[in-house]
């Protein structure tokens, strides 16, 4: 699993979480990191962005959004959002 980056965005959503769904989400985010990631996570590309956003479970009713970049020293994933499951309608391709 490539490595993990907090965009500043996330950071703004994870204080909005309550410290049991910021708990959670952190131990999540341990597991992701995981090679391979646990399946129960559900890590998967989301449709229709050409592998570019990924989704997985954040705990509860959160969900991540992560997108796929690459710098100098390889790929990793820019955790970009954290939410309820409907975060999915602020990503439509």
């Amino acid at each position: 699993m490539p490595r993990l980056v907090l965009s500043d965005k996330y950071q703004k959503a994870v204080r909005r979480l309550t410290v049991d769904d910021r708990m959670r989400a952190k131990r999540y985010l341990d597991r992701l990191v995981q090679s391979p990631p646990p399946g129960n996570l559900n890590f998967k590309p989301m449709e229709g962005w050409n592998g570019v956003l990924w989704e997985c479970r954040a705990g509860g009713q959160n969900r991540f959004i992560l997108r796929r970049q690459k710098d100098e020293v390889g790929d990793y994933f820019l955790v970009d959002d954290i939410g309820p499951h409907d975060i999915y309608k602020k990503y439509k391709p």
